[in-house]
């Protein structure tokens, strides 16, 4: 890391190592760090726990390490959660394993860097801020939330049932009471869909939300027109992140052996780091091959006829969804998979799929009809680098701490932005052509 400059417009801040890039919170937050700077902000970042092993100097450069807190640090840290409810901050931290002393290492930094605008990536994000708040009362806080935690938690309680509602409404209760505690009153938090941002505005009472969908880097995933495998899948994500593993454990139940039965010389390679044992197992399925944890995700992606993101919970936008149209591919998902994404209007890049029957029919589709499968690429290519580049979020974040703020953050470029007529999807309503 690099010792701060004296001064930086923006500071993200993580409790978390901010690499590699295989998480939500990191990807979002390093991709749009690095396109503000890019963009003329001076941005700075840091984290609690050590980013290491990182050689992008991009990042590097904008690395500086959390400080050490004196006693004064940890009063002034503590003074943010002072108020109705201190007791229950108390102890919400303590259950998480949260040591103020350490997070009080922020208030040095600050000192020292004079940001206009703390934006804190992360579920903890708001224990954090709150911190700052009394010390630091000019200084824009931002929880950069990206998916709303207690909607999560719910969705994946309508698909597990009643057996697991003992768990999924203490995790509800527990987010809950995190964003009650910590995140009511701070100055802005970002959503990555409309949903999301409503709830942090309205449930986790920020003064201010904005929603600012995920980018995806367009020039790292780029389309390759190699001849892919014939009836071949490709899934990738990180497997212990439960919405991804519990959508290949329901393909493989409800829809591979249907369409192994009509296509006995289907392939499927399922890629992703931290799988449990049950989706190890997946590769001894004939026609399934386990990959694992890979460097690169674009060779395996590349080589297949189609991607599948059978999602039946979580929320947000699916990075790996983005990265796929990058590389026209074919996509097939899930409604809930593509919930939150906008098309340009009669034009929709993706095969959705409800039922098994319906996600085998599709998918006969997409390897069988060459006119289906090249238009479903072009389009998917098109609409992502229009609608999701990482430039274009980063001025949308920029003007929104401009108006939060009433601070000059950068002298905005013109944006490369077609301007197309965008509509949300209703994924009740949408009806596919057959």
């Amino acid at each position: 890391m690099h010792t701060p400059k004296p001064q930086a417009d923006v500071l993200f801040i993580s409790e978390q190592p901010l690499w590699p890039m295989d998480q939500g919170y990191r990807v979002h937050g390093c991709n749009m760090a690095r396109a503000m700077a890019d963009n003329g902000v001076s941005v700075k970042m840091t984290s609690l726990r050590p980013t290491t092993g990182c050689e992008q100097p991009w990042l590097t450069d904008m690395l500086v390490d959390w400080p050490d807190a004196d006693t004064a640090d940890h009063q002034s840290f503590l003074k943010g959660w002072a108020g109705p409810g201190a007791k229950l901050r108390h102890k919400l931290a303590s259950h998480q394993a949260i040591d103020p002393q350490e997070l009080a290492g922020l208030i040095p930094l600050i000192h020292q860097l004079k940001p206009k605008a703390v934006i804190a990536l992360g579920q903890h994000g708001p224990i954090m801020l709150r911190g700052l708040r009394n010390t630091f009362p000019d200084v824009a806080s931002i929880w950069y939330a990206a998916d709303e935690p207690v909607s999560f938690q719910l969705s994946c309680l309508r698909r597990e049932g009643i057996t697991a509602l003992t768990n999924r409404v203490y995790l509800a209760g527990l987010y809950g009471g995190l964003q009650t505690l910590f995140a009511r009153g701070l100055d802005g938090a970002i959503g990555v869909s409309p949903t999301d941002t409503r709830l942090l505005k309205h449930t986790a009472g920020v003064r201010q939300a904005v929603t600012i969908p995920n980018g995806v880097d367009t020039d790292y995933f780029q389309p390759n027109h190699a001849r892919p495998q014939s009836c071949s899948l490709v899934f990738w994500g990180r497997l212990d992140f439960e919405p991804n593993a519990d959508a290949v454990r329901w393909f493989v139940k409800r829809v591979w052996p249907r369409l192994r039965a009509r296509q006995p010389q289907a392939r499927w390679k399922i890629v992703g780091k931290n799988a449990g044992t049950q989706v190890r197992q997946l590769g001894d399925i004939p026609g399934i091959e386990f990959v694992g944890e890979v460097h690169d995700i674009r060779t395996h992606a590349h080589g297949a006829a189609a991607t599948i993101l059978p999602m039946r919970c979580g929320g947000g936008i699916k990075n790996k969804l983005l990265e796929a149209a990058a590389m026209s591919l074919p996509i097939l998902a899930s409604p809930k998979a593509v919930k939150g994404l906008t098309w340009p209007q009669h034009t929709m890049p993706v095969r959705l799929c409800r039922g098994p029957d319906e996600w085998v029919y599709q998918i006969e589709r997409v390897w069988f009809d060459g006119v289906l499968s090249n238009t479903l690429r072009r389009d998917a290519r098109n609409w992502v680098v229009r609608q999701h580049t990482w430039p274009n979020a980063a001025k949308q974040l920029t003007r929104f701490l401009e108006d939060l703020s009433g601070k000059t953050f950068a002298e905005h470029k013109p944006t490369d932005t077609h301007e197309l007529d965008f509509v949300p999807i209703n994924t009740h309503r949408l009806k596919q052509a057959a």
